[in-house]
């Protein structure tokens, strides 16, 4: 055996027996040491590809740690006859490294937008003109739909919050937020010439 031939190496050599193939079939069966021996015969390679798709240590740390997850769990779904086992352990972990990477650009897309996007146009603290237009907008409110806004905005308590103290569930509390702003918004626009 050569000094330098990776497990990968070994496992497509034709005629070779596949150590991996053999650990994920205990694995299959909940031999957890069979688990502990594959991840010392296969973190490394792990590890690097992880590192290689996401470039950053503590993410790749992340996708090594799931991807021994993914295999203990799905270790009975290894079909020798169609790769090496190494093979698959590798599809496994560039699969779950690129929808890591994938999720991590949209998040930061996400972060992006809302750091871009300007900041809703609200009336100054100081104009009294729009004070007064919102305090008759809530008055003209039935007085449930006008205490639940009131306690969610100025009060400063979320649904869950208000659906743990009112003892009423959080669907029930979104569903009346929703309809009061609904109402409050046509108030608004009714109260203008």
């Amino acid at each position: 055996m050569a000094e330098n031939e990776t497990a990968l190496d070994r496992a497509l050599q034709p005629g070779r027996s596949d150590p991996e193939a053999d650990l994920l079939a205990r694995m299959a069966a909940n031999d957890e040491a069979a688990l502990v021996a594959l991840y010392a015969r296969a973190a490394g390679a792990i590890h690097a590809c992880c590192l290689r798709i996401l470039d950053d240590p503590e993410e790749a740390k992340d996708v090594t740690s799931e991807t021994f997850w993914r295999l203990w769990s799905r270790a009975s779904s290894y079909r020798p006859e169609h790769c090496s086992a190494m093979a698959w352990i590798m599809t496994v972990t560039r699969r779950l490294a690129l929808d890591r990477r994938r999720s991590l650009t949209r998040r930061g897309r996400a972060h992006d937008r809302l750091r871009c996007e300007p900041p809703p146009r609200e009336p100054a603290h100081g104009d009294p003109i729009a004070r007064r237009e919102i305090a008759a907008a809530l008055n003209r409110l039935p007085p449930g739909d006008r205490q639940l806004l009131e306690t969610a905005y100025f009060g400063g308590l979320s649904g869950a919050q208000i659906a743990a103290r009112d003892a009423i569930p959080l669907g029930t509390v979104k569903s009346r937020m929703r309809a009061a702003l609904a109402r409050l918004r046509i108030s608004l626009h009714r109260g203008k010439p």
